[in-house]
C-alpha cells in the first residue's frame, strides 16, 4: 500500500506544524469507488441545521458552544459514542474545549497512537486538507470497516460497528473535529445523517473558529512554566508543582488519570506526549518538539511542548512536557485568524493601536484616508465593536497584555 507524508503547516511564530507520519487518505484507496453524499434530508435534520447555524452565530465560548452542539448531534443523528474537540488550527491538536459522550478513557491512548502511527481511513489530517471533510468509513472501505486498524482496536474497548469522521474548517484551517461511533447494523451512517453533518460543519467551523476570541482572560499570569516527565509506556512519572497547577487549570475533553502520581492530567497532556513519541520513533520526521497551545478555565493561553529522552544508545525512553504560559507572538495568529483580518487590516489596526489618527495611518500606509476609513469599517464590523477605543480593548487588553498589538503585525506578516 503506498503511503505519502502530507505537507507539514508551516511553522508558525514559533508553533510547529502538526505531523501525521502514515496515511492512506480520505474516502478510499485508489481504485475503490466512494459513496456519493449529498443526499437530502428530513424537515427534521433541515430545522437543526438551521438551530445549529444560529447557535454557532451565537458568539459562544468554545465549551458551551460544543456542548449544545452534541445535544442537535445526539437528537439528528443516531450514535453510541463520540468526541467533539476543538482544535489548534496549526497542529490540529486538542485546546482543551470538547465532550466526549459515551467512549471509555482506555480508548484515549490507543486512538491517538493510531492516528499518529499507523496507516488508516479517513484521518483528521486527511479531512482537514482534503476536498471532503465528513467522511463514513463503511464508504471509504467499500463496505469493509475491518480493513481500518482504527476500527479493529477501538471494538476492542466499546462496540463500536459505524464510524463518522469530520473536521469543522473556517478559513482554509480546522477549528474542530468530531469522532462518531454507532454499534449495530451491518452499514454504516445513513447517507441523510452524513448530509446534516455536511452540512452544519462549516457552520460549526467558524463557529469554533469565533469561539477563540469570546473568552477573554480574566486573571493576570502570575505562574512560571511546569515540567512533567512521562516514562516509555507514557505514564506520568514526575512533575513539578508549576505543572501540576497549570494541568488543574486546563480546560479539557476529557481528564486521565495519573495513578503514579495520585491525581489526574488533561487528556491534552497525554495526547502531544504521545505525538512527540510518534515523531521520534519515525526516522524520517523532523528531530523538534512538538509544540501546541492550550487554554485554561480563566482564559489564559498556554504553550505546551513535547521532547522524546533518548537513552546513550539513542533510544527513546520517557518524554519530557513543558507547558507555559503562551507569549503575545504565539497568541497573535490564533487573534487575527479569528477574527478573519486580512493582513492590510491588521496593519490598519496595529496603527491604531498606536494611536495614529486616520490621516496619519493613511499617510504610514501609503493609503487614502477613505481607504484606510473602510478598512476600519470592516475591522469594526469583524470584530464587532463600533468606536476605536472598543476595537483596541477588544482586540488587546481583552486576548493578551504582553505587546499583543506589534505580535498581530508580525502574525500577519507571516
Amino acid at each position: 500500500m503506498p503511503q505519502r507524508r502530507p505537507a507539514a503547516h508551516p511553522a508558525t511564530l514559533g508553533i510547529s506544524g502538526r505531523l501525521t507520519p502514515l496515511k492512506w487518505g480520505v474516502g478510499h484507496i485508489a481504485g475503490e469507488r466512494r459513496r456519493a453524499y449529498g443526499a437530502p434530508m428530513t424537515t427534521s435534520s433541515r430545522n437543526a441545521v438551521a438551530r445549529v447555524e444560529a447557535l454557532c452565530e451565537a458568539g459562544l465560548p468554545a465549551q458551551p458552544l460544543i456542548e449544545r452542539l452534541a445535544e442537535e448531534l445526539k437528537r439528528a443523528v443516531r450514535t453510541d459514542g463520540f468526541f467533539i474537540a476543538a482544535t489548534d488550527p496549526y497542529t490540529l491538536l486538542g485546546l482543551g474545549a470538547g465532550i466526549v459522550h459515551d467512549m471509555p478513557g482506555t480508548v484515549c491512548q490507543p486512538f491517538w497512537s493510531l492516528e499518529f502511527e499507523v496507516p488508516d481511513y479517513n484521518k483528521f489530517a486527511d479531512l482537514a486538507e482534503g476536498p471532503q471533510q465528513v467522511a463514513d468509513l463503511h464508504a471509504a472501505t467499500g463496505g469493509r470497516p475491518q480493513r481500518s486498524a482504527r476500527w479493529r482496536e477501538l471494538r476492542t474497548h466499546m462496540d463500536a460497528d459505524a464510524e463518522l469522521r469530520a473536521a469543522f474548517t473556517a478559513g482554509g484551517r480546522t477549528w474542530g473535529v468530531l469522532h462518531a461511533t454507532r454499534s449495530g447494523g451491518v452499514g454504516g451512517f445513513a447517507p441523510d445523517e452524513v448530509a446534516f453533518v455536511e452540512a452544519i460543519a462549516p457552520h460549526v467551523g467558524r463557529g469554533l473558529r469565533a469561539a477563540l476570541v469570546a473568552h477573554p482572560a480574566t486573571n493576570p499570569v502570575l505562574r512560571g512554566p511546569g515540567m512533567a516527565l512521562l516514562d516509555a509506556e507514557q505514564r506520568l512519572v514526575s512533575a513539578t508543582a508549576e505543572a501540576l497547577a497549570w494541568f488543574e487549570e486546563m480546560i479539557s475533553v476529557q481528564r486521565q488519570p495519573a495513578p503514579l502520581l495520585g491525581t489526574d492530567v488533561p487528556s491534552e497532556a497525554y495526547i502531544v506526549a504521545q505525538e512527540a513519541r510518534s515523531r521520534a520513533l519515525d526516522p524520517s520526521a523532523p528531530a523538534t518538539a512538538v509544540r501546541t497551545r492550550s487554554c485554561t478555565r480563566t482564559g489564559t493561553w498556554l504553550l505546551l511542548h513535547a521532547s522524546c529522552l533518548r537513552d546513550a544508545d539513542g533510544g527513546v525512553e520517557g518524554t519530557a512536557l513543558v507547558v507555559e504560559p503562551a507569549k503575545a507572538s504565539e497568541v497573535a495568529p490564533l487573534i487575527v485568524e479569528a477574527y478573519a483580518l486580512t493582513p492590510r487590516e491588521v496593519d490598519v489596526t496595529q496603527a491604531l493601536a498606536r494611536g495614529l489618527s486616520t490621516s496619519e495611518i493613511a499617510a504610514r500606509l501609503h493609503l487614502s484616508r477613505y481607504t484606510v476609513q473602510d478598512h476600519l469599517k470592516a475591522v469594526y464590523e469583524k470584530v464587532g465593536v463600533s468606536s476605536r477605543g472598543e476595537l483596541v480593548a477588544r482586540m488587546f487588553a481583552d486576548h493578551y497584555n504582553d505587546n499583543l498589538h506589534y505580535a498581530l503585525h508580525g502574525a500577519a506578516a507571516a
